[in-house]
């Protein structure tokens, strides 16, 4: 009998122990279904707060569709691991949007109708040798407008939570952004300013028109503050130079109350220096050509150094000169190349962008005591100095500046993402109001304070966004496009990347605030450093020992060189003697430096191929064996703890 009790506890057991599993299964898969723990060291699959509030604010349903050739990524891993990497997070997306994201997943098949809407809806393919390939997203709103990510890059991938969020933002908020443009730079009017719009020969700068085709734009009047108001989603000021107090008391309430800004404040500004004088039409060169606001940067905590401009060596633009003596090709220092490396690839503004010019460009110096967050966007090399502008009035002399350059090893900030709480530049509330000429003639009354519009503001309500790029020049035509005729018509091309920063800032600062507090991300690949630090150290042992081969082969060659230019005047039985043993000097040396070069790369492919076995070792192999021998170990004594129990019972 207590056999049979026993055999039947033990099937009921069974019985209740695979209930009892798949009834967890079912437990997780329906009322856990979200809970996860992301455990990866960058968080990768967490998502941040902005683009949870981005989810919850979607006014009406959107709909995404991801299109991904599973089937064709299957002879691609990691093109296949990405995949399942961003249709993950946009189900997550579509998790927490509580019903207002609908996701659709397809897998457009070669010659499929599935293809011809990725076709249509503009989606990039990949030629594979069994077909196109595509791997992208389109989102449509209810008015039927649509946004698209093109292709998914995986080198692109620290950027992923940022694109599909700013995707389903601006699907949800669909109305396009009014950009307000404020500052002395004749930017609707080009080089010749207004009088040049007065002969009906304005030509506007092209970094404007590129600004239209994705914004509203509207240039703002600097007698009018008032034009400073919420309706402008971004503020850009292009050389704020003499601004009255009552624009920058604008400025400083429109900041504080969560304007977005961006400023490209110039030390010296060689565009406005060379801009002809309305009576002469000649450049009017010397004067102050600076467009600095103290007052307001140190109140958000950072400072311009003014009559100083960042001259760099090892980024001058090379540029003709003629002075003394012929014509000579030299280092401009003022004039600066600024590569991809010298960008803040963190940043989304400036993460692919490849290089910008400028000229005379100002340091950024967060102040001490400073309350707000200083990230740069742009820096100089350590090949650089703090000159001053005043070299820089008429004619400089581009020798005479190269002759002046002493580089302190300093790393200057010459653009910088400022954010954090800020107090007011006014704390005085709103700057008494300007005098008009005929109130001065009048003798009229003493002017007294402005009226504001609104409350004075003494505190940013929150975080403040400014974009500070030390240079105005940069948007100025000269310095990042080149015009050539094709068929008869102007072509411009550009040879930099500045109106992409211009584009960039503006659509990065237009989005919601928690759009634009989004960051880079980490990446799912990781690679082997160690792995890697051993073949960079191989390949430069390799390299060297080429290097080494190629000067012998130089030196050979040179010997017999010499060997034929003697044949003319003896014997050639002796001269070809002499040929053979150095050809056999040589082939010995030769097979010698191979044999070397040969044993370090097999050194290279031993070491490496070690290490990886002992991390496949590692993960495969060990993980479960621990895990076993733990499980192992917890059965024995929990075996033995019954024993004991029933020898005690």
């Amino acid at each position: 009998m207590k056999t049979g009790s026993k055999a039947l506890l033990t099937g009921t057991g069974l019985v209740a122990a695979f209930a009892l599993f798949f009834g967890f299964n079912i437990l997780v898969n329906n009322g856990l279904r979200d809970a996860r723990v992301d455990l990866t060291e960058a968080r990768l699959y967490t998502l941040s707060d902005g683009t949870r509030n981005v989810l919850k604010g979607i006014p009406e349903p959107v709909t995404l569709r991801f299109f991904f050739s599973d089937k064709l990524a299957g002879n691609a891993p990691q093109l296949k691991q990405y995949g399942n990497r961003v249709r993950e997070l946009l189900e997550r997306y579509a998790s927490l949007a509580g019903g207002k994201i609908r996701l659709e997943v397809i897998d457009p098949e070669p010659f499929t109708e599935a293809e011809d809407r990725a076709v249509q809806a503009g989606l990039q393919g990949v030629q594979l040798p069994s077909g196109q390939l595509y791997f992208g997203l389109v989102g449509t709103n209810a008015l039927d407008q649509q946004q698209t990510i093109a292709f998914f890059q995986s080198d692109k991938e620290q950027f992923l939570e940022y694109d599909v969020t700013k995707l389903v933002y601006a699907l949800s908020n669909p109305t396009k952004p009014t950009v307000g443009i404020l500052g002395a730079l004749p930017l609707e009017y080009g080089p010749g300013g207004m009088m040049a719009a007065m002969r009906n020969q304005a030509q506007p700068y092209l970094i404007l028109e590129q600004i239209k085709q994705f914004f509203q734009v509207k240039m703002l009047d600097a007698s009018k503050p008032e034009e400073i108001n919420d309706k402008i989603s971004t503020l850009i000021l292009a050389h704020p130079k003499d601004l009255s107090p009552q624009v920058q008391y604008a400025i400083d309430q429109y900041v504080l109350k969560g304007g977005r800004l961006i400023v490209f404040a110039d030390p010296y500004s060689e565009t406005m220096a060379a801009m002809p004088n309305p009576m002469t039409g000649q450049p009017m060169p010397g004067g102050d050509q600076s467009s600095l606001l103290p007052d307001l940067f140190k109140a958000w905590g950072v400072e311009v150094e003014a009559g100083k401009f960042v001259a760099d060596l090892a980024l001058a633009q090379r540029v003709q000169t003629g002075r003394s003596g012929p014509a000579a090709v030299v280092d401009y220092v003022p004039w600066l190349a600024i590569p991809g490396e010298r960008l803040n690839h963190d940043d989304i503004v400036t993460s692919e962008l490849t290089q910008i010019n400028a000229a005379s460009m100002g340091s950024i110096r967060k102040l001490d005591g400073a309350t707000t967050t200083v990230t740069p966007l742009i820096t100089s090399s350590n090949q650089a100095m703090l000159m001053e502008t005043k070299d820089l009035d008429g004619d400089p002399n581009p020798q005479a500046l190269a002759e002046k350059f002493k580089p302190t090893g300093e790393t200057y900030v010459l653009a910088a993402r400022i954010s954090g709480q800020v107090k007011s530049a006014f704390p005085n509330g709103a700057p008494p109001a300007q005098k008009k000429e005929d109130e001065k003639n009048d003798g009229a009354k003493p002017a007294e304070a402005a009226k504001p519009t609104a409350p004075h503001v003494t505190d940013s309500a929150k975080p403040i966004n400014v974009l500070l790029v030390a240079d105005a020049d940069l948007l100025d035509d000269r310095f990042w496009v080149r015009s050539q005729q094709m068929m008869g018509q102007n072509m411009y091309v550009p040879i930099a990347a500045n109106a992409d920063l211009l584009i960039n800032a503006i659509d990065n600062m237009s989005g919601s605030g928690d759009l634009i507090g989004l960051r880079s991300r980490g990446r799912s690949q990781r690679p082997f450093e160690v792995i890697d630090n051993m073949r960079r150290h191989a390949e430069q042992q390799f390299l060297a020992r080429q290097k080494a081969l190629e000067q012998k082969l130089e030196t050979t060659q040179k010997q017999l060189a010499d060997l034929q230019s003697k044949a003319q005047d003896q014997s050639n039985a002796l001269l070809s003697a002499e040929q053979e043993a150095a050809m056999t000097t040589f082939r010995d040396d030769l097979l010698s430096t191979r044999r070397e070069l040969r044993g370090v790369q097999r050194e290279l492919n031993r070491d490496i191929e070690s290490l990886q076995l002992l991390v496949k070792f590692i993960n495969i192999g060990l993980m479960p064996l621990l895990a076993a021998l733990v499980a192992v170990g917890l059965a024995i004594a929990w075996r033995q703890r019954r024993i004991r129990r029933a020898l005690e019972g």
